[in-house]
């Protein structure tokens, strides 16, 4: 369980560290740079696997790697230039959610009752959240925070077909091979829409940089699946949850960042309806099983 944890520590803190590489370079010339790192770091690997996945998987192999690895980090890391990471935090930790609601309208996987009580609190949360602005330290926009929960919606939504590639093709070669090819296919976005092609150097910024591409990316899925042959799918739902407590809290500590207290209840609002809708429906199947 431990190095799920840490993982989520990792991704948690992700925000965190981007706030200040926006001091040295463009958000999205700092996902370039994230996914070079760990495409170097996984390039042993995806050597011994790119040659094994079938003709087949392919062409899925290169619309995943392009949904997960480019435009699902662009749009999260152009909307954090606008908004607190506490608020992208807490909107990431909404996943959980529009996993299930993406599963409904799109893959027939109906949502219970309780999901759309939970879900309705969430995004309820999301309003005051957004309403609630922040103090000095932090602002909080509707574009920004619009602009990760899309991201969101887009993860949701290329979840499933991942998993059955992932199925096909197994984990390290997905893994490897994705971050390889989203190299490319990110370098158009970088270069036409970044605001600025300008490198300030700093070393908070290369300190980021460095632990972006190596922490948040390589380090926390490696970390990540070892846990998942080490727990259940259950206790790996539960854990997720705890992600958007950790980069609020991170974001308050390291940042300095200053939520005004309606915005904190819209954050705890959030946070409260993700985990029950996680932990809720193995009490009410317990019960109805009873």
């Amino acid at each position: 369980m431990h190095y799920q944890i840490i993982a989520l520590l990792l991704w948690s803190s992700s925000f965190v560290a981007a706030k200040y590489v926006y001091t040295m370079m463009d958000a999205v010339w700092m996902v370039q740079i994230r996914l070079l790192i760990a495409a170097l770091l996984v390039l042993p690997v995806c050597r011994r696997h790119i040659g094994k996945i079938p003709k087949s998987s392919w062409k899925a192999l290169l619309i995943l790697a392009f949904l997960h690895h480019v435009a699902v980090l662009l749009l999260q890391f152009i909307g954090l230039r606008y908004t607190s990471a506490a608020s992208a935090v807490t909107i990431i930790g909404l996943e959980p959610l529009l996993m299930v609601f993406v599963g409904h309208f799109f893959f027939k996987d109906r949502a219970r009752w309780y999901q759309w009580l939970f879900g309705a609190l969430a995004f309820a949360g999301v309003a005051v959240l957004i309403a609630g602005g922040a103090e000095e330290g932090g602002d909080i926009s509707l574009l920004g925070c619009m602009l990760v929960l899309l991201a969101g919606v887009l993860f949701a939504y290329i979840w499933r077909p991942t998993r059955k590639l992932i199925d096909e093709i197994g984990t390290p070669a997905y893994t490897s091979v994705s971050f390889l090819l989203a190299v490319p296919m990110c370098f158009p976005f970088a270069y036409f829409l970044a605001e600025s092609h300008e490198i300030h150097w700093n070393s908070a910024g290369v300190i980021g940089m460095l632990y972006l591409g190596i922490g948040c990316s390589w380090l926390a899925y490696w970390l990540w699946n070892i846990g998942m042959n080490k727990v259940s799918a259950n206790v790996s739902g539960i854990l997720t949850a705890l992600e958007p407590v950790f980069g609020v809290l991170l974001a308050v500590l390291i940042l300095g960042e200053h939520i005004s207290a309606l915005s904190g209840a819209g954050i705890a609002l959030v946070i409260a309806a993700t985990f029950l809708a996680v932990v809720f429906p193995r009490y009410w199947d317990r019960k109805q099983a009873a």
